[in-house]
């Protein structure tokens, strides 16, 4: 039985730190595959053995939780970049002398 099917499941360091460690290749796997993952997204093929691994490692509640955190962290480094480069735009525009 994995860790995701057993609600009230507490985990010990060594669990924790096999999650974690699952979690971020899962993660890392799908920016290398340039995709900003979503929660009920398509996972990329070179991908599904990392989130077999992460799913198995850590309970459904973690799950939900990385994935949201995972989103809310892509929609959070596309604002900022339209941010950056807005005032980047701005700034090029003024010092050209251009209005």
């Amino acid at each position: 039985m994995s860790v995701a099917e057993t609600p009230t499941t507490f985990l010990n360091k060594a669990a924790r730190k096999t999650c974690h460690a699952a979690r971020d290749a899962f993660y890392s796997c799908v920016r290398e595959q340039g995709v900003d993952f979503a929660p009920g997204a398509q996972i990329p093929l070179k991908c599904k053995l990392q989130r077999t691994q992460f799913e198995d490692a850590c309970p459904a509640s973690w799950l939900k939780h990385f994935d949201e955190l995972q989103e809310a962290n892509a929609r959070r480094a596309k604002y900022l970049a339209a941010t950056i480069n807005r005032a980047a735009d701005k700034a090029a525009g003024s010092l050209s002398g251009k209005a």
